[in-house]
């Protein structure tokens, strides 16, 4: 590095110097070729508190469910889509690469048909859930007959070859007994429900596989184009599904992460030529920000293995904060001789010191929230915020090599501090007021109830979800009874109990319908007992019932005169998910080594009846993916307003601990509180929904509006008008980056924007009114 260094020396340019100005580029480098940049919004959100919320999150970001799309076409003109176009559709989509399967929603009673072979060598273990019941109906004299007159029907109907392939092994056809309900629902669909051709496509990548579920959308699209010109575009296609909503989520985050990086880079660089109008501090001060801000993207990538796309988006307003220290040094530096730079920003150097460490408490409280995006935030701005103050004290001095004397001039900022001095008793009663009226307001401060309302920008989505499942099955996306047990065996067993309650409750009407793992497969124990309890109703007596029933309709007692339901041992649920039947119930069932979940789909249903009916049932829960967020907001919420308070409490300590005083460490502090809590009281009175989010806002403006405080209370450098445009300078760069964030699309994004923005200004305002400094200033220094 000495050898490249001197073979490249500049004229001017020191090697440390030198080294200093390469530093931007390498790190740019090294960033471009090692970190993994993230978009997935579930890792930036979720966090599960349990093994099942875990499992969960793990299957929506890479199991079945997530792999697949529903596909919806309708006509322009509200007629039935034809046959031919739905056949020839389902055959282009299957030609996509990275595609593996597409069918019809209608075809799972097409998957019932051909899966009778291997169910009839099951139908006297898999026929029932109330053997006992069905049994006694089916032997009854008049049920014999009615059983016998059924298999004439089948034998008669147009799948009467397939009925009579399952008959000689199962003349009762029990076989369909389990179906029937599968056929009832197929026959209940709607018109409006019958006027769409519904798919299901699935994918081999994971569906939070953005690069590749976007080509595979793009080329469904192009598919649908194609075909629906040979139709003269009379339909349209619809989509939903876990990779929809991934593919616009990264789509949102990327334009955020290009609009606000862009935007605030642009805007903080013309704010600090018009204050310094110095191309030199501009270059300095600008690489020394380029390398914060890439050392702080390879710390998190360090720390996480990757960096979200949304810490990048919100971490580019840490350029507003960590340009404090530098704005600071060079607004004291350029106004002594060359010589006494050094002295001076060494001199200051404790203010900012304490400064940065209440702003980290800020965002290291941010870290401890739970939130899982917010621990890498707190790392992310951890780093900026340490590398700034060691670069500022022991790199910039170096920098600053220019003759240049020059002092900023803000006429406003110079009259609003006198403003302040002079009219002191008559604001200071308006703050009063105010702080009343906030303090007042606060007590219809409303809460943010619903996690959903974070993402505005993807109701679009959200609403083209609920239509398209609405074209399909009456399943509440996202509402399930959650099953879970030691092993497969356990779990089915254990789900077995649940649909005993479910039938409860469906048939007193708080439950229209569920969709289990029944009658596709049954547990181990279940089947060996239905064999049992089938075998006490093979009797002689039956058999001479069952062959008079035959009799009477004219079939062949020969072929189905019997009674020879083969033994065999119990299906499993790799038998199942070797056939065609897998893609209809993977999606509900997890399996890894320590345990087994079973999902069991509901559809429209009386929430507390269903809930309280399986409450204190071990290893059962009614789950809802919007309960879960909502849970998470509720203890994210919680967390946050303890972090908030001892955050406060923190900081009020330091300072108590530098001033010995805790009317001096209140006074500094108070600038930012105040004005943190107008907001807050705006908030309540204009009747907005408030979050977790404005309370970290609330938090993080106060952590940054602390360090003008301290500034202000300090005025290490002996000029108090100096010192109050140093930090007009400095407010405006954190003004400026946050409020580039209200640009962005997310509303997460654009409520810290508000928060923090207008609390860091008002903070401003507030300190030469209530910090009270004497006409000139103080001369000597703390410390």
């Amino acid at each position: 590095m000495r050898t490249l260094l001197q073979r490249f020396k500049i004229p001017g340019l020191s090697r440390g110097q030198l080294l200093f100005y390469l530093l931007p580029p390498l790190l740019a480098l090294v960033a471009w070729m090692t970190v993994t940049l993230k978009t997935d919004i579930s890792a930036f959100i979720l966090a599960g508190d349990n093994a099942e919320e875990i499992l969960l999150a793990s299957e929506m970001q890479s199991g079945a469910l997530s792999r697949r799309y529903l596909i919806s076409v309708g006509s322009k003109q509200q007629g039935k889509v034809p046959n031919e176009l739905s056949k020839a559709l389902q055959q282009r989509l299957k030609g996509i690469d990275g595609v593996v399967d597409v069918w019809s929603a209608k075809q799972q009673r097409e998957t019932v048909q051909t899966m009778l072979d291997l169910y009839s060598g099951y139908a006297g273990m898999l026929y029932s859930l109330d053997p006992e019941a069905d049994l006694a109906k089916i032997f009854a004299p008049q049920g014999l007959q009615d059983r016998a007159e059924f298999l004439k029907k089948a034998l008669l109907s147009p799948q009467g070859g397939l009925i009579k392939r399952v008959a000689i092994h199962d003349p009762l056809l029990l076989t369909l007994n389990g179906f029937q309900s599968q056929v009832a629902q197929a026959r209940q669909a709607s018109d409006e429900q019958s006027r769409y051709s519904n798919l299901i496509l699935e994918t081999d990548a994971a569906g939070l596989d953005v690069p590749e579920q976007s080509r595979i959308q793009q080329a469904i699209h192009d598919q649908f184009t194609e075909l629906n010109q040979a139709w003269e575009n009379q339909y349209q296609l619809d989509m939903t599904g876990v990779p929809i909503f991934a593919v616009a989520t990264q789509n949102l985050i990327k334009g955020d992460i290009n609009r606000v990086s862009m935007l605030s880079s642009v805007a903080l660089l013309v704010l600090f030529f018009l204050i310094f109008r110095s191309f030199s501090a501009l270059f300095q001060v600008f690489s020394l920000l380029l390398i914060v801000i890439l050392s702080a993207i390879l710390a998190t990538d360090a720390v996480f293995g990757y960096v979200h796309g949304m810490t990048v988006a919100i971490g580019s307003t840490l350029v507003g904060i960590c340009i404090d220290y530098p704005i600071h040094a060079l607004v004291h530096a350029h106004t002594v001789a060359e010589q006494q730079r050094p002295t001076v920003i060494a001199r200051i150097w404790p203010s900012m010191v304490l400064g940065g460490f209440t702003t980290l408490i800020g965002y290291f409280a941010l870290g401890a929230s739970g939130y899982p995006g917010f621990q890498q935030i707190a790392v992310y701005a951890g780093t900026g915020i340490l590398l700034a103050l060691l670069l500022t004290r022991f790199v910039l001095p170096s920098l600053v090599k220019t003759r240049e004397h020059r002092s900023l001039n803000m006429p406003l900022v110079k009259g609003w501090a006198l403003f302040c001095q002079r009219y002191r008793p008559a604001l200071m009663a308006l703050l009063l007021v105010g702080l009343v009226a906030t303090i007042w307001g606060l007590q219809s401060l409303r809460w943010m109830e619903d996690m959903q309302q974070l993402t505005p920008e993807l109701n679009y989505l959200k609403e083209n979800d609920k239509r398209i499942r609405a074209r399909m099955v009456s399943i509440e996306p996202g509402r399930f009874i959650l099953v879970t047990g030691d092993d497969t065996e356990a779990a089915l067993q254990k789900t077995e109990q649940v649909y005993q309650v479910l039938e409860r409750l469906q048939g007193q009407g708080e439950l229209s319908a569920y969709f289990g793992l029944y009658p596709w497969l049954l547990s181990a124990n279940r089947q060996q007992y239905n064999r049992r309890v089938l075998n006490e109703y093979l009797t002689e007596q039956n058999l001479a019932l069952w062959r008079d029933a035959l009799k009477k309709q004219g079939l062949s007692m020969k072929a189905l005169g019997h009674f020879d339901y083969p033994q065999k041992q119990p299906l499993t649920l790799q038998q199942v998910f070797d056939t065609p039947v897998k893609r209809l119930i993977d999606s509900r069932v997890i399996e890894d080594e320590r345990q087994t979940i079973v999902m069991v789909w509901i559809a429209e249903h009386d929430y507390e009846a269903v809930k309280a009916a399986f409450a204190g049932m071990e290893g059962v829960q009614y789950f809802s993916y919007r309960d879960m967020l909502n849970g998470m907001l509720s203890d994210y919420t919680n967390k946050a307003k303890t972090l908030l308070m001892s955050g406060l409490a923190l900081i009020v300590l330091i300072l108590m601990a530098r001033y010995k005083s805790l009317f001096k460490a209140m006074q500094t502090l108070l600038p930012a509180a105040l004005a943190a809590l107008f907001i807050f009281g705006a908030w309540a009175l204009s009747g907005a929904i408030v979050s977790f989010l404005h309370l970290v806002g609330f938090l993080l403006a106060v952590a940054i509006c602390v360090d003008y405080g301290i500034f202000y209370q300090e005025n290490r450098g002996g000029d108090i008008a100096l010192t109050y445009q140093a930090m007009a300078a400095s407010m405006l760069t954190s003004v400026l980056a946050f409020g580039c964030l209200i640009t962005a699309d997310s509303a997460a994004l654009r409520t810290l924007s508000g928060v923090v923005a207008l609390g860091v200004f008002l903070g401003f305002l507030f300190c030469p009114l209530i910090i009270r400094h004497g006409r000139g200033g103080p001369k000597k220094r703390i410390g």
